[in-house]
């Protein structure tokens, strides 16, 4: 069970606990108040760490004895033993063994306690060292780092202590005015108090950190919060409230590796605050230290499974480094912890994280998988169209095609890409048609020009297969139609080698039948691609190169025919 949990039921069962405490009942361990004295501010001295068994609740005990006899009741109260027990016994807890911090600090507001110490005893060959800090309950970074102590017996470390906790609490009067003046606006007057508390010690955390409250709400600047916070940082390294507004001043001055550094303190200092994760993560992507970035988020992701903002930010990190396939395992997870990620833009990233990835099926797959949930958005059907021509699935990219068509009629150049897809699986016609309907679209002229091109170089191969009369004539009414939509040295190139290789046919069977009527079509076809073939010459110098002479050695046939069969 939570600490938070195991305190709340200890607060309602405790109740008495706490009144006999209150009412300053007499105990072995404080001294006795005189008539008409109250009571100092409560002081609580849970169990120590240790690195040896029993040591830190045996050293608890001495040091609240010590602190007990050092201290007048009316200066500072210490908590019975049986008061602090009673409430761990009702949470659940340990009476001899350590708290955390955060259960530390609930215990202490539980039993009421206003002021506190923690920290470690340990052994060591010399005899004990103790190392830990004075704390207020309440205010944030009211820590104050105590000096190592060392001592042969545990008894010399807890009177060393107790001259340290004297010597933290000198400023506590003015520290507790200062934050109460900082609360009340009263800003001139806690000002006044940080200044006497910082006389009577000057190595005080609390004074600064009410200090620095005070340059926080009076917006002094940047500059006196950082000068500020580093003072406190040198004497507390680990002070939150401090860490925190220096990260602010930091980012605010544009002191990028400050504001990194500080960050990432903070988040040692409460690793499970994930928040301050996204917060550094974005920090260090801003500047490009993706590196840097990759194993914070990663850790954290761990720590924190399912956390939906935690993988959403690692998917940009991974993506930024180009981690392309990391990227894409990563926005599958995500979409498990958070299904409202999976929206048109996240199948888009996915596809081209696939993509980039060289894993042309899984773009093809997640491209479907957005069109399926948003079967109206166009630019995951065009995604489906690309990625299926990539991968040979024709079928699936013309359906995808004409989807779009369907979804808008006016999209540019869509008649075309059905067109080329269409000629692809040797569907002429149907290809025609629609190169026909991008014309009448208003599709580029050059683009509608060359798909008819590219049809009609079909047609010439199948020509070169089955020698038919139809197809050479399909081929060069398809090239007459490009040529009238917009001429190329390809249109022209392909209509002269048809006119040739159809003309030296045309010839071949005229002479063979003595056709004076197959001799004259023989001429015409082959006097056109002399035309026709040189202006293909800047697009295919070699191949006019070569087929020219074979042209005009057929060429000069005709007549000498014509004259022998037209009679």
């Amino acid at each position: 069970m939570k600490a938070r949990q195991h305190l709340a039921v200890a607060l309602a069962t405790a109740t008495g606990i706490l009144i006999s405490g209150a009412t300053q009942t007499l105990s072995a361990q404080q001294q006795i108040l005189q008539r008409g004295q109250t009571p100092g501010p409560r002081f609580m001295v849970p169990v120590f760490k240790s690195n040896e068994r029993n040591v830190g609740w045996q050293f608890a005990d001495q040091l609240r004895e010590r602190l007990a006899g050092e201290f007048m009741g009316r200066t500072l109260w210490i908590i019975v033993k049986s008061d602090i027990d009673n409430a761990l016994e009702q949470s659940g807890y340990s009476k001899t063994e350590p708290l955390n911090a955060n259960d530390a600090k609930q215990l202490a507001n539980l039993i009421r306690a206003e002021e506190y110490i923690e920290g470690a005893i340990n052994k060591t060959d010399a005899g004990y060292e103790f190392e830990g800090h004075y704390l207020l309950v309440r205010g944030d970074g009211m820590v104050q780092p105590l000096p190592k102590l060392t001592g042969a017996k545990l008894g010399d470390v807890t009177k060393a202590i107790s001259g340290a906790v004297d010597q933290a609490r000198k400023p506590i009067e003015e520290v507790k005015s200062c934050v109460l003046k900082w609360r009340q606006n009263q800003y001139p007057g806690a000002l006044a108090d940080v200044q006497k508390g910082l006389k009577e010690f000057p190595n005080s955390v609390m004074a600064r950190v009410c200090q620095i409250e005070l340059a926080n709400s009076q917006k002094w600047g940047a500059d006196s919060i950082i000068r500020i916070g580093e003072e406190i940082t040198k004497l507390h390294p680990d002070n939150r409230r401090a860490l925190l507004l220096l990260a602010g001043a930091y980012e605010e001055k544009k002191q990028d590796e400050k504001y990194i550094n500080t960050l990432s303190r903070l988040l040692a200092a409460d690793p499970s605050n994930t928040r301050l994760i996204e917060t550094l993560v974005e920090a260090i992507a801003r500047t490009g230290q993706y590196a840097a970035a990759k194993p914070i988020i990663d850790e954290a992701v761990k720590q924190n499974p399912g956390d939906p903002n935690l993988i959403r930010l690692q998917y940009r990190v991974y993506a930024a480094m180009k981690d392309y396939a990391g990227a894409a395992a990563i926005g599958e997870e995500m979409i498990k912890t958070d299904t409202a990620a999976a929206d048109t833009n996240f199948f888009q990233r996915q596809a081209a994280a696939y993509l980039a990835s060289n894993d042309t099926s899984k773009a093809l797959e997640a491209a479907s998988r957005g069109t399926a949930k948003f079967p109206a958005n166009e630019t995951l059907w065009t995604l489906v169209a690309q990625f299926a021509r990539q991968t040979g699935q024709l079928p699936v990219a013309l359906n995808a095609y004409q989807k779009l068509a369907a979804i808008n009629p006016k999209a540019p150049a869509i008649n075309l890409q059905i067109a080329r897809i269409l000629n692809d699986q040797g569907q002429y016609d149907e290809a025609l048609a629609a190169v026909k309907a991008a014309q009448s679209a208003g599709d580029d002229k050059a683009a509608v020009s060359g798909i008819m091109a590219g049809i009609a170089d079909k047609l010439r191969k199948q020509y070169d297969t089955d020698k038919l009369k139809e197809t050479a004539l399909k081929a060069l009414g398809i090239l007459k139609d490009a040529e009238q939509v917009q001429g190329s040295p390809t249109v022209s190139f392909l209509m002269g080698i048809i006119q040739f290789q159809y003309g030296a046919a045309v010839l071949t069977k005229a002479n063979e039948e003595k056709s004076c009527e197959g001799s004259r079509e023989a001429g015409a076809l082959l006097t056109d691609a002399q035309i026709n073939l040189p202006k293909g010459g800047p697009q295919f110098p070699d191949q006019v190169k070569a087929v020219l002479p074979q042209l005009m050695q057929f060429s000069s046939y005709p007549d000498q025919m014509i004259k022998a069969y037209c009679k």
